[in-house]
């Protein structure tokens, strides 16, 4: 798929000194401004330091030196939660075990998602925005279907038609790994889509022709160090 062209706009997320992580795999000395409007793909072997650094913007790992500023404010002592509920969406590799609870109905995972929980839970009202999303990300199930039961491309489709709106940051974890070429190509279509809106998307994947082809810059990891970042415009395998 070709990249569509993009406005760059301010930095929404911006890196200095990062350093986190335990002794297996530490990353040291993270530099890194991604802008909104870019995609930005990080590569290297799985395991390579891409992920620590992933889940650490998330909030989910604490740097244990250096500073992570998210549209301009510095988040490093925030809470996964309070970074989403600020704009930071993270969507992990393993669909069904991080993302997705199996059991549950398409219309309770979007229950699940809401930023804001009431104790009555409108059903009926939650029925009909699962349809509408359905349709929007071209679902292959219905709002009573269980997450479980659906395709790993729908699922993926499910995850992010979860996702808030707007975004700043929208960080994720091989998406579309396992996916056929359709569902592939429709995903990138929906990150593209966020990206219009202004949404920066880091994202890590261990297919190098993924990375380069849809990424505007990238940077490539050897344990836990981050090379220098190229243009993927310039770049080959």
């Amino acid at each position: 798929g070709q990249r569509p062209p993009y406005e760059l706009g301010q930095p929404a997320l911006e890196i200095e000194n990062l350093t986190a992580g335990d002794y297996r795999l530490a990353i040291t000395g993270i530099n890194l401004a991604v802008k909104s409007g870019e995609v930005f793909g990080l590569a290297g072997l799985e395991g390579s330091g891409q992920r620590r650094l992933i889940q650490a913007i998330a909030g989910l790992i604490s740097p244990s030196a250096g500073q992570i500023r998210i549209g301009g404010e510095d988040v490093s002592g925030w809470s996964y939660h309070k970074r989403q509920a600020n704009g930071v969406a993270y969507v992990a590799a393993g669909r069904l075990e991080e993302g997705l609870v199996a059991g549950l109905t398409l219309t309770e995972h979007l229950v699940l998602a809401q930023p804001e929980h009431s104790f009555l839970v409108q059903w009926d009202g939650a029925r009909k925005e699962m349809a509408k999303r359905i349709e929007h990300y071209q679902i292959i199930g219905r709002p009573d279907s269980l997450a479980d039961e659906l395709s790993g491309g729908n699922q993926q489709r499910l995850l992010f038609s979860l996702l808030n709106q707007p975004l700043k940051l929208l960080l994720l974890e091989h998406p579309t790994r396992g996916l056929d070429v359709r569902s592939t190509d429709y995903i990138w279509e929906l990150l593209y889509q966020r990206r219009d809106d202004g949404t920066a998307i880091l994202f890590m994947s261990a297919d190098l022709d993924e990375v380069i082809d849809r990424s505007d810059r990238i940077a490539v990891f050897v344990a836990g160090k981050m090379s220098r970042i190229v243009d993927a415009q310039e770049t080959s395998v």
